[in-house]
């Protein structure tokens, strides 16, 4: 029966597509809304990460816990304590497990399902600053003040590999979209390459003259950015396949804490504690504009799973939504939280880009909605189109919390969604 209706909705509908493909609604104004903001948590927030399926925000801790929230409701699903303070979190691809980074020298791994300790991982003989997931999920790697990044099989926990050669703490690690390779930003002032196949080092790209604080690769994998401290600020360009250094941009006058690319490629975004972030063509590595209005330091930048929007949270306690294509301040959001005027750390949009999600130094945890969201737009791609429908028509009937199908956040995939997305079809494409 339930087949026989979907299947003659979807006859229907494919006519009333045909019929309302060329009308395009604006999307509605308005100031950012908070869903819900919670405050469980006894120190400031430092990450926060959503579940691949958008179900979940994760946030880890200087109170050494990490917090896994129902972003439908903001309900605390469960409270994980690692043994230190907690830099990182991470989801795996699958998002069947949860990884977390810590002052206590471990990686802990947790399974989302239930919360359980699957394991935890030990090696390191300082902090642990970073983690990050394999594309395939088989992997995870971590980096350490200890100076080195281990390499993890997820399956069973075993270490496949130290990779040592950095002669300075280890900031950050990152896969490249391919997983082929793996890449390190240290304190040493340089970036090591490694092959995943087999541990080997690639290549140490060398150039920058302070601290290296984050390193991100393009999403086709030809490009690696690395941002640099405070007496370099600069962000340097490599090319993967031959550690050609493409180029140095050049214009920050403060730390750059974050790096990351547009979803699809054709910005890199820099966020500074020069109190701005500036947007980079990626065609020819032109600075395209610089956003100003923060005053305080960007702890951190993230684009919207579309593209056309770019999120920053502050030290100056604000969160600032721009519009990528002409650099407008679209949404200034403050927070009202001047405590060490350290504001927002970290900052994420879920993956289909309705909510954005963020960590303050007050200890809270806050799910706002992405007022440029389009209705209708499942897979956040920025166009409400076929593939939506047909999202909609496939889960129709489903029930549970966070469903991506489920448009108007009711708890199921109805007629009421399948109306969402005629209403909104053919908006932004």
């Amino acid at each position: 029966m339930r087949t026989q209706r979907v299947q003659e909705m979807a006859m229907v509908l494919a006519i009333l597509v045909c019929q309302l493909s060329w009308w395009a609604p604006s999307f509605a104004q308005g100031r950012p809304d908070i869903v819900w903001m919670a405050g469980g948590h006894e120190s400031h927030v430092n990450s926060v990460a959503f579940s691949p399926d958008g179900q979940y925000l994760a946030s880890g801790s200087g109170d050494s816990t990490i917090k896994v929230w129902r972003v439908s409701d903001g309900a605390l699903v469960r409270t994980l304590t690692h043994g230190g303070y907690v830099h990182s979190v991470a989801f795996s691809p699958d998002g069947q497990y949860l990884a977390s980074s810590s002052h206590d020298n471990t990686i802990k791994l947790w399974r989302v399902s239930d919360g359980a300790e699957v394991r935890t991982l030990t090696g390191h003989t300082w902090y642990v600053y970073s983690v990050s997931f394999s594309p395939d999920g088989q992997y995870l790697a971590s980096g350490s003040r200890d100076g080195t990044i281990k390499l993890w099989r997820v399956s069973d926990g075993a270490l496949m590999g130290t990779l040592a050669g950095h002669t300075g703490w280890v900031f950050s690690v990152s896969f490249s979209p391919d997983g082929q390779y793996l890449a390190s930003g240290s304190r040493d002032r340089t970036i090591k390459l490694w092959w995943v196949s087999d541990e080997a080092e690639v290549r140490t790209l060398t150039g920058h003259t302070w601290y290296v604080n984050s390193v991100a690769f393009s999403p086709d994998g030809q490009y690696l950015a690395s941002g640099s401290g405070h007496y370099d600020s600069t962000i340097k360009v490599w090319r993967v396949s031959d550690g050609a250094l493409v180029r140095t941009l050049i214009g920050h006058t403060w730390v750059v804490s974050s790096v990351a690319f547009s979803p699809d490629g054709q910005y890199l975004a820099s966020g500074s504690g020069d109190r701005t972030i500036k947007v980079w063509r990626v065609s020819d590595w032109a600075l395209v504009r610089t956003l100003t209005g923060h005053t305080g330091s960007v702890n951190s930048v993230a684009f919207s799973p579309d593209g056309q929007y770019l999120a920053s949270g502050s030290r100056d306690a604000t969160l600032r939504l721009w519009r990528v294509s002409d650099g407008a301040l679209l949404r200034y959001y403050d927070q009202e939280t001047y405590i060490e005027r350290w504001g927002v750390l970290s900052v994420q949009f879920s993956p289909n880009g309705r909510f954005l999600g963020y960590g303050r130094l007050d200890a809270t945890v806050v799910l706002a909605r992405n007022p440029f969201w389009r209705e209708g737009d499942v897979n956040g791609d920025g166009c409400v189109d076929d593939t939506d429908l047909l999202a909609v028509l496939f889960a129709f009937g489903q029930s549970g919390a966070g469903l991506p199908e489920d448009v108007n956040g009711d708890g199921v995939v109805d007629d009421a969604d399948l109306l969402e997305v005629l209403f909104n079809f053919g908006s932004g494409c």
